[in-house]
């Protein structure tokens, strides 16, 4: 049963360290965006251009590299649920433009980027958490207060819970004993 824990854990260590790899890579694409846009419009403007761009980008490469999911199959559903996540980032990174905006109106684009990349850091946290339970519904890391094995192996997700029941370790049929 450890070895199952560590392997669970050990995958969304695996998931978290590509997901920051994909997040670093998509937060330097939607800077440069926003400071190119920032010079052609207003920074609320470029925050979004930029968002949206980046957003179309980081989801594909966070589905298949990330998560593993391959395929065609799923990938407009996947597209269609970052728009949640496109206006979760929006909606935070252009509050913080907006305050920004009321505190220092005359502030230097790379300031506002700043002020962008806070926004965006919080956004990241959410996007994680929502595309794991995406990419990996009805997953649960097993809860460590559990007492027997059949509990254990009911807390588990459905796809490693299967993998289990193979001939050595079958569940034990309380009736027969």
């Amino acid at each position: 049963m450890a070895r199952l824990g560590q392997t669970l854990r050990g995958r969304l260590g695996a998931e978290m360290v590509k997901f920051a790899a994909v997040g670093v890579g998509s937060t330097l694409l939607s800077l440069v965006l926003f400071v190119a846009f920032a010079h052609l419009t207003t920074h609320q403007w470029a925050n979004a251009l930029a968002l949206i761009l980046s957003t179309i980008a980081n989801t594909a490469v966070n589905r298949s590299f990330t998560f593993g999911v391959r395929g065609r199959e799923g990938a407009v559903r996947v597209q269609l649920q970052s728009l949640l996540l496109l206006a979760i980032s929006w909606g935070l990174t252009a509050l913080a433009l907006w305050a920004l905006q009321q505190i220092a109106p005359d502030a230097s684009t790379w300031v506002a980027a700043a002020v962008f990349l806070g926004g965006n850091a919080v956004a990241t946290i959410v996007r994680f958490w929502l595309l794991r339970r995406w990419f990996r519904p009805g997953e649960r890391p097993a809860s460590p207060d559990h007492g027997h094995a059949e509990n254990v192996l009911e807390s588990l997700p459905s796809s490693a819970h299967w993998e289990r029941y193979d001939d050595e370790a079958a569940p034990v049929d309380d009736a027969r004993s």
